[in-house]
């Protein structure tokens, strides 16, 4: 939930309220800085704050109660200082009066209404005191606030009414608000902690078994790497075997000939190696190049069998 600063229109009168027989009333008159003007004053600030919180929180969904309601706006003091008559009126007992007005806020509701706009990434309270042109120091707020007050004919009550105050009123109220939703949005915070740890420590085991894999795999190739090179290499013995073998053969006939069959195959001798191994050669590189030897070997093995029957029956 966002919550959001708004301004009231200057023209809306924000409260009118009355109280109980004033005994220092005479001739139907009061003045701007009797006690009882001053209290009833109050009692409009405090009822407009009140109103206005409760107002501020029904449209954003805040829930609160009147005791909460009540424990947070006490926190607030309202003080009427250097009080002065701007106007009266001829024509009846009403008086306009001008007061610099003192509203302390207690430093744990700003506390908490700047915990709850810091998550929502907005301004905390002094930054929108500064933008909205409202003069706040530390966790004071001078006003210089506008009201009038006039007593009934009877002189039994008075009744006043605020002609100015009304950005103050939401300034305030709308900390209150803040402040209310304090609780509910470390709760909020509290779960998201909890569901980036959870999400963390999934994300680590996630990767710590993503290494495994990766770590069996490697595994499994170097043991298959392996064991091809072990084929590869008993291959290779097992044909160099054989092809020494017939090597071997084939010079053991040799020998079995006679110096004039010797000397007459010489230069045919010559030119059967030189044609075997380029024969061979371009037949191994058609192959894989781990078995390209293998494959050489074979091709020489075969070709000594064939030149052995050959030379076999060109000396019997």
């Amino acid at each position: 939930m966002k919550v959001r600063f708004s301004i009231l229109p200057l023209t809306i009168l924000l409260g009118l309220s009355g109280c109980d027989k004033i005994s220092t009333i005479s001739e139907n008159t009061v003045k701007c800085g009797d006690d009882s003007s001053l209290q009833l004053v109050q009692s409009l600030l405090e009822d407009s704050t009140q109103s206005r919180v409760k107002s501020i929180a029904s449209n954003e969904g805040v829930l609160t109660d009147s005791a909460g309601l009540r424990a947070n706006t006490s926190k607030i003091h309202f003080t009427l200082e250097d009080i002065r008559t701007s106007q009266t009126d001829p024509n009846s007992t009403k008086v306009f009066c001008v007061a610099a007005l003192s509203t302390t806020l207690d430093s744990e509701l700003i506390e908490r209404a700047n915990f709850v706009t810091n998550y929502y990434e907005q301004s905390n309270l002094s930054e929108k005191a500064f933008q909205q042109d409202i003069d706040m120091d530390g966790n004071t707020i001078k006003y210089s606030l506008e009201y009038s007050i006039q007593p009934t004919d009877d002189g039994v009550n008075i009744y006043g009414q605020l002609q100015n105050g009304s950005e103050l009123i939401d300034f305030i109220g709308t900390a209150v608000v803040n402040a209310i939703q304090k609780s509910s949005v470390q709760a909020i915070k509290a779960r998201q902690q909890k569901a980036d740890v959870e999400n963390a420590i999934a994300q680590r085991v996630a990767m710590e078994e993503e290494e495994s894999l990766v770590a069996q795999a490697e595994a499994i190739a170097i043991r298959e790497s392996a064991n091809e090179l072990a084929s590869i290499s008993a291959e290779q013995a097992k044909a160099k075997a054989t092809m020494d073998y017939k090597r071997n053969e084939l010079n053991m006939l040799w020998n079995t000939a006679s110096a004039e069959i010797k000397e007459s195959l010489a230069a045919n001798q010559k030119e059967w190696v030189k044609e075997r191994d380029e024969i061979c050669i371009a037949r191994a590189r058609e192959g894989e190049a781990a078995r390209q030897e293998t494959l050489r070997m074979e091709c020489v093995t075969e070709i000594i069998s064939e030149r052995y029957y050959q030379l076999k029956e060109y000396i019997d």
